[in-house]
């Protein structure tokens, strides 16, 4: 690994360089990483290209993350010969710390990646914040769920039919009409039909630094058939659920401070993460109100603080759908 990376930076620096900044986890790299880090290097004279550790990247995306593992994306980048130093950043490192460090003359992001009152205060530690578009139709993230797409038709016919019915009898079930609820609603139903599970899918958003994030629930297709048809324990134990992957999308924010929206009453255990996250309001269309984890989740809500709404006018029990 390059140890003197920084002494390197300083030196580049005093000889009149400017120094560019880009970070990624570059898993699964393809394209769009190259021309990425390709536009970055025309940017400055000394680039700096920082990889996300093997733990932050499970962290954020999960336990399935990443493909590549930490030592292999090191060395393909290395090979690459573009960058003048790689940095890894590890799980533990504070929010913007490289950035502070190394204060680029240049710190190139995708328009994802910070919010325009981030880009502002990025403003102290940076000459400049250079935004590029993204430079492939797809990302590792979609390639993946692409090839789990694949996989899951294994696993349950139909399932993407057997979605869209489900997302319809929820549409059914609160009596959902176009210009009766408020945003996001009906973003958040077009979502439903993003999740993986056939059986009771769910959707959730938040407005996040002056932006919508959707996310959707997501089954582990590596577990049985007939666990994820008849909905065993052992399903929902194997669920992404919906608000922990929003959660994910928002990245390293420690406090959330906004309004959640869901298809379905949070669970327990998602629950307690929304609750150490700081969030204090929550907006739903369904519940499964006799089951235990709902009254054990109510119950957490009440004693956290978090008010819960329901937004839909005639709710209707989330048991009595069509599947």
């Amino acid at each position: 690994m390059d140890e003197n990376w920084l002494a390197n930076t300083k030196i580049a620096r005093k000889a009149g360089q400017k120094i560019g900044l880009v970070q990624g986890s570059w898993d699964l790299f393809h394209l769009g990483h190259l021309r990425y880090i390709l536009k970055a290097r025309a940017l400055c004279d000394f680039l700096i290209i920082a990889m996300d550790s093997d733990e932050k990247i499970r962290k954020r995306k999960g336990p399935t993350r990443p493909v590549i593992p930490e030592k292999e994306r090191y060395d393909f980048i290395n090979m690459l010969n573009i960058a003048d130093a790689i940095v890894i950043k590890g799980i533990d490192e504070p929010k913007w710390n490289l950035i502070k460090t190394v204060k680029p003359d240049v710190l190139i992001a995708i328009k994802e990646t910070y919010s325009d009152e981030d880009i502002k205060k990025l403003g102290r530690y940076c000459g400049e914040v250079k935004v590029l578009p993204r430079q492939a139709k797809t990302s590792t993230s979609d390639k993946i769920r692409k090839i789990m797409i694949a996989s899951r038709i294994k696993k349950a016919q139909d399932i993407d039919e057997k979605v869209a019915l489900a997302a319809a009898g929820l549409k059914r079930r609160i009596g959902y009409k176009k210009g009766g609820m408020p945003e996001p609603i009906p973003q958040l139903l077009k979502e439903v039909k993003n999740s993986s599970d056939p059986v009771c899918p769910v959707a959730a958003a938040c407005n996040w630094g002056g932006k919508w994030y959707f996310s959707s629930n997501q089954i582990d297709f590596t577990i049985p058939k007939y666990d994820i048809e008849q909905r065993t324990e052992l399903f929902y134990a194997t669920t992404e659920h919906a608000e922990i992957n929003l959660l994910r999308l928002l990245g390293e924010a420690n406090t959330i401070d906004t309004p959640i929206y869901i298809t379905l009453f949070p669970c327990d255990k998602c629950m307690k993460v929304l609750a150490d996250k700081g969030v204090k309001k929550i907006y739903y269309l369904e519940d499964h109100p006799e089951r235990n984890w709902s009254k054990r989740s109510h119950a957490l809500a009440e004693k956290k603080g978090i008010e819960t709404i329901c937004l839909a006018k005639n709710p209707v029990n989330a048991d009595q759908n069509d599947n």
